[in-house]
């Protein structure tokens, strides 16, 4: 496959996707510290996801080297 050139919108949407997830690990933390175990493992568990959607293009590219 060859190399393409990410848009100005991918990147900022990768950003967004990364802070936005370090946040809601960190508001996650924070539940959990509170006593709201439950609210804190969802919120923890769209943080994590939220950080792995900002590395989906790297993902991808794992994923299509290995089928080649």
């Amino acid at each position: 496959m060859a190399k393409r050139k990410r848009s100005v919108g991918e990147l900022i949407s990768s950003f967004v996707f990364f802070f936005g997830g370090l946040w809601l690990i960190l508001e996650g933390k924070n539940l959990y510290s509170e006593g709201a175990v439950f609210k804190s493992v969802l919120v923890y568990f769209g943080g994590t996801s939220s950080v792995a959607a900002a590395f989906r293009f790297q993902i991808q590219n794992l994923f299509d080297d290995k089928n080649e």
